[in-house]
């Protein structure tokens, strides 16, 4: 993650800001977590392929600014991650799994690239350097073909492939690039980080129209109308601004199906500082991201409701129903739990037609900050008042939530009307 003088490696390690560590500590999050999800049923596999690619890298070594204290960047934690999740994999496999993974680290900074050479020497990393280590001196935008192609060679049938694009600020990844990226390789991840603190202290209307051309995205219509003066007199607003407006130009023009649109917490004060984006093809994925944020709670914030609708239309994606935002903490695990048990049994009540829980959660999941175990704890609830069945492929009941997968089949009790249950007695 380096630009111009703001991350510089000639002389050592470039400074960091502490909340920046949250990223880096999500993406180790999510990648143990993605292979784990990935390698729990396949038993008999053994191998597994996935290509890594940061797409700003930065120089592997950073310092926390104000103090003396050293951190591994993206690349070295990359790496790391990868060693501790074959660790984790395989402490009960009787034939082991290699995990077979080629890493790509881009950045357009040759400082950057020559420090990170020395520092993935230092940590034993040097013989790899040209085999499975790929090292670009370039802008990411100008190698993502070259990028992809080498995703392709590694993972030629299922063009296996997470993106960190962890960009400083918020104009190196238009969404034609991320639907590029979702196209040549579908079974692709991205990773996009939107620097909001700088958007917002440069922004106006025509800095606004500069901004949407670089992401090939009309930011006006997406404002509905509204001027950046405008929304930037309130900063409930400006945070509708950029969970609503950006949010809408990714989803509409990247070619994602599956996304979590959620801010990193700045230090010191009660609004993110970054905008963390996960895009994907399949809600399984999704699940996984949000399962990371929840693990890192407060660090974590949204400015949408707690159930099925906090990117609601006609809020364009803002519902202040938490002091400060939605943390992700106990009051937030509450509220959530409590919404989904009403907006689920709603949801089910209002098809004309038994869904599967795989089909209830990936036809919701983009407009809930809850998990596919949460809404498996919501299923239970409304099993235990008799206002649903849950059934699997063979005819078996389902009545716990350890044991609902998406393959089972959720239909209504005929005998019972949901709109009348205690449980949603407190929508009226």
């Amino acid at each position: 993650m380096a630009k111009g003088k703001h991350y510089d490696w000639r002389d050592g390690p470039a400074e960091l800001d502490l909340h920046s560590l949250t990223k880096h500590d999500v993406l180790v999050g999510y990648l143990v977590r993605y292979f784990e999800q990935r390698t729990l049923k396949a038993r008999g596999m053994e191998r597994f392929r996935l290509t890594l690619v940061d797409g700003f890298c930065g120089g592997g070594l950073y310092t926390i600014r104000g103090t003396s204290q050293q951190v591994l960047g993206s690349p070295l934690r990359m790496l790391k991650a990868v060693e501790e999740a074959t660790t984790l994999i395989n402490r009960d496999r009787t034939k082991k799994l290699d995990l077979d993974i080629q890493y790509v680290f881009i950045d357009k900074n040759k400082h950057a690239i020559a420090y990170l050479m020395q520092v993935l020497k230092l940590h034993g990393y040097g013989a790899k350097i040209g085999n499975s280590i790929h090292l670009l001196c370039e802008e990411f935008a100008s190698a993502a073909s070259a990028t992809i192609a080498q995703v392709a060679r590694h993972t030629p049938r299922a063009g296996r492939a997470l993106f960190f694009l962890d960009q400083y600020g918020y104009t190196d990844v238009p969404a034609p690039l991320i639907r590029q990226i979702f196209t040549s390789l579908p079974h692709s991840e991205v990773v996009l980080t939107f620097h909001v603190s700088s958007f917002a202290t440069y922004t106006n209307d025509e800095f606004a129209e500069h901004v949407g051309k670089a992401l090939a995205i009309d930011v006006h219509e997406a404002l509905g109308g509204q001027t950046i003066e405008d929304i930037k007199g309130n900063d409930a607003d400006w945070r509708r601004f950029i969970q609503g407006a950006l949010y809408q130009a990714l989803v509409s023009k990247c070619g994602a199906q599956f996304f979590t649109p959620f801010f990193i917490r700045g230090q010191g004060s009660g609004h993110g500082e970054y905008w963390l984006v996960h895009l994907s093809q399949h809600h399984r994925a999704q699940d996984v991201m949000k399962q990371v944020h929840w693990q890192f709670q407060n660090h974590f914030v949204h400015y949408g409701g707690a159930g099925l609708d906090m990117l609601a239309p006609h809020t364009m994606g803002f519902r202040q129903e938490f002091t400060g935002g939605f943390q992700f903490d106990d009051v937030a695990l509450h509220q959530s739990n409590s919404a989904l048990i009403q907006q689920l049994a709603v949801n089910i009540a209002s098809r004309t037609s038994p869904v599967t829980v795989g089909e209830l959660f990936s036809s919701t999941c983009n407009t809930s900050p809850a998990t596919a175990g949460m809404y498996n704890t919501a299923l239970e609830m409304l099993i235990g008042e008799k206002e649903i069945a849950i059934k699997s492929e063979d005819g078996k009941s389902k009545r716990y939530a350890r044991y609902i997968c998406d393959s089972d089949l959720i239909q209504r009790c005929l005998q019972k009307n949901l709109f009348h249950s205690t449980t949603l007695s407190t929508l009226r």
